[in-house]
């Protein structure tokens, strides 16, 4: 893993997701990466389909082993590789 979320590792992270959930491929989307944004390096990845709770728990496993933060916002789901390197348990 480098410092920011490149294509690659963002298409393999899809790929461990879409393994352990039965979602749609085309509820992903892959976000350019913003060289102003504040929060995340490198691409983000955008899941606008509905979830279980295992297909949760399984998302934040994958999320977790690949060093990525996910977010939940109006109705979608965001995941990328924060600027901080703080790791904070909640």
């Amino acid at each position: 893993m480098g410092n920011l979320l490149d294509r690659k590792e963002a298409s393999s992270y899809l790929k461990e997701v879409l393994a352990k959930c039965d979602l749609a491929s085309n509820s992903f989307t892959l976000v350019e990466p913003n060289p102003n944004d504040t929060l995340s390096k490198g691409y983000k990845v955008r899941i606008t389909a509905s979830m279980d709770s295992a297909c949760k728990t399984q998302l934040k496993t994958i999320t977790k082993k690949h060093g990525l933060t996910v977010i939940e916002e109006q109705n979608q789901i965001i995941v990328y590789k924060p600027k901080s390197t703080q790791i904070s348990e909640v």
